[in-house]
């Protein structure tokens, strides 16, 4: 990832270069001013729901399975015959307990049970690279949760593109329950906010002040906004060459950049002035590529 970035992007090894404790969706979060934010819940504003919203988000995983441990170590992409084939499965299986809704991105499932629920169960990328009893959900209906987790992983047992045995981070072997809370309050924030896929046009369907459906060009265009958040699910859909065009043509004078990096993120922080600091080195890949290791080593 580093590696494309720099290419497509170059003048960012003159930035400053850190590892943050945060993923970077928590640090979205913290920069538009919201308090405990439920990325469930931003994702589900973008449906119109017949009637109730669903109470769960429903994630495939992957665990990492030990004798008496187990660990999240990935949430898994589907194929569309993958996600069409487990929808049945799911359909039919819990017709007297769940009502499932399908998403458009065939990421997730939403859920909706039957009853009223009294359990809390945590967003996966709170959890990865952790031992999972600690995360597991809460409440009077907890057991409830655990219950249709283990149906879900023996439905998974008997589907022919998920092996018995396989211990690789893209095999599917459990389905994930997410809990989707409230909708955010207005930020505290006074960034105008753009971007592109499902979190912004969560965050557009909320109608949060200052999220508005531009595209970049035109927010640098507009000499009246000091303050931008761009918002992107993948770092790839970026278009970092007009991003680079940008700041050698002094149209950005500052730009902070957060990229997921394991569980936590990479920020970079590039200012106009350091430009001109001749004094100071600019990055190589390797040397940065290093630092960034040993960071991470450090605070685990």
């Amino acid at each position: 990832m580093i590696q494309s970035l720099i290419e497509q992007c170059p003048i960012l090894l003159k930035g400053q270069w850190q590892v943050n404790s945060l993923p970077p969706l928590k640090t979205l979060w913290q920069q538009l001013g919201i308090e405990n934010a439920d990325v469930a819940a931003i994702l589900c504003a973008r449906r119109s729901w017949p009637s109730t919203r669903p109470t769960f988000c429903l994630l495939p995983v992957h665990l990492g399975l030990r004798r008496d441990t187990f660990s999240l170590q990935s949430v898994v992409t589907l194929t569309a015959d993958e996600y069409a084939a487990l929808t049945e499965r799911l359909k039919n299986h819990f017709s007297d307990d769940l009502v499932v809704h399908t998403d458009e991105s065939q990421r997730y499932w939403w859920i909706r049970p039957l009853r009223d629920m009294d359990a809390y169960a945590r967003w996966p990328q709170d959890c990865l690279y952790q031992q999972a009893f600690q995360w597991q959900p809460q409440g009077a209906d907890a057991s409830v949760i655990r219950q249709w987790t283990n149906e879900m992983q023996m439905l998974l047992h008997d589907m022919t593109y998920a092996p018995a045995g396989g211990h690789g981070p893209d095999v599917l072997n459990s389905l994930w329950f997410a809990s989707v809370g409230d909708l955010p309050q207005s930020p505290s924030s006074a960034a105008i906010i753009g971007g592109q896929g499902a979190i912004f046009s969560g965050l557009l369907a909320s109608q949060l002040p200052g999220v508005q459906s531009n595209s970049m060009a035109t927010m640098w265009a507009d000499k009246k906004i000091t303050n931008a958040v761009w918002v992107a699910d993948q770092w790839q859909s970026v278009d970092w060459a007009d991003i680079a065009d940008a700041i050698q043509t002094g149209q950005v004078s500052e730009l902070n950049v957060v990229l997921p990096f394991a569980e936590r993120s990479v920020h970079i922080q590039y200012k106009k002035q350091f430009r001109w600091q001749f004094w100071r080195k600019a990055y190589t890949l390797e040397t940065l590529l290093q630092q960034l290791e040993t960071t991470l080593s450090t605070i685990r």
